[in-house]
């Protein structure tokens, strides 16, 4: 209980879609591959020092805002409370940022498949919902993508990763996820999640849905833990 209790805000933030318009963006230069924020500016795009040594799977990924003060509060709200996310205002951030710094993140203009982040099923009958799904809906609905919620499945995590140290998460989701033997993987992939914090979900998606016949896998979290 006393872990749960550091997970939880201590007050509910302004969820409403005027307050989520004025959640200040990251606006330095990520990685070009995991797109981990950094507090050293760059004017060149020079993958960072982890992602030279051990390059993802996936061709990108994308934060739109630090995981710190309201955007923090309302998605462990959502995940451990129970309280309403702002998804809808949440979506048209994302889309905003496609239209802008990430719309060459998929270059060729062919429309990506939205795909989020699947919970252990335990974890979506305690919430009622999955957080990655409520977002990528309102995001595809907006973009006139296509939307797959179905299509990734998770049920081989050990523990949650909410609280591991980063040098267990890795192995914690190795083979955690999975594609069924009769889907097809879309040829361009925008996975969606809440929160990237070391990769490791990011990384198990991306090898599940490359074994399975994915191409071009974008990442995409609403949030970022700090640097």
């Amino acid at each position: 209980m006393s872990c749960l209790r550091e997970l939880l805000p201590r007050a509910s933030p302004d969820l409403s879609g005027a307050a989520v318009r004025g959640w200040k963006a990251w606006e330095g230069n990520p990685c070009p591959l995991c797109g981990g924020f950094s507090i050293v500016s760059a004017d060149l795009p020079i993958p960072c020092a982890a992602c030279a040594a051990d390059p993802p799977l996936f061709e990108a990924a994308r934060s739109l805002f630090l995981h710190t003060g309201d955007v923090r509060a309302a998605i462990l709200s959502a995940k451990y409370a129970g309280r309403p996310f702002p998804a809808g205002p949440v979506a048209d951030r994302l889309r905003c940022a496609f239209d802008g710094p990430w719309r060459d993140l998929f270059p060729d203009g062919e429309a990506p498949t939205v795909i989020p982040v699947p919970v252990r099923p335990i974890k979506y009958l305690r919430r009622g919902c999955n957080l990655p799904s409520l977002v990528g809906a309102r995001l595809a609905r907006g973009s006139g993508w296509p939307f797959d919620p179905l299509l990734l499945r998770r049920d081989g995590e050990r523990v949650p990763q909410a609280g591991l140290p980063a040098g267990h998460r890795r192995e914690n989701v190795e083979g955690a996820f999975r594609v069924p033997r009769n889907r097809r993987v879309p040829a361009r992939v925008l996975l969606l999640d809440d929160v990237y914090t070391t990769g490791a979900t990011a990384r198990a998606c991306a090898r599940a849905l490359k074994r399975a016949g994915g191409g071009h896998i974008v990442v995409v979290t609403v949030a970022r833990a700090a640097p």
